[in-house]
């Protein structure tokens, strides 16, 4: 007999835009803007998190539903650590 039951996906779902320095806590920052950068990019989001020694899933075709047109990718990462404290982790190194 199979379960119906599915494990749910603990995986931490970061956007650049929470980087953003352009962008207001409304329109969906999530850093401090003195860590944060302009035009912030998967790429870049990545190599901060290998230095963290992260495992992660870079989903380049996702958008973020609130800017749908924009196609900004996404990451997901491995990690128990809050995603507050995640966040203010790569916020941090992506100003290095």
């Amino acid at each position: 007999m199979t379960s119906l039951v599915h494990e749910r996906d603990r995986r931490k779902v970061i956007w650049p835009s929470y980087f953003d320095s352009r962008l207001s806590r409304d329109a969906g920052r999530r850093a401090r803007k003195s860590y944060c950068i302009e035009k912030p990019d998967i790429e870049r989001l990545s190599l901060v998190l290998k230095s963290m020694n992260l495992k992660f899933e870079v989903e380049k075709d996702k958008k973020h539903p609130a800017r749908w047109w924009e196609n900004e990718g996404r990451i997901r990462v491995e990690t128990n650590m809050p995603k507050s404290k995640l966040i203010e982790a790569i916020a941090i190194r992506l100003r290095k």
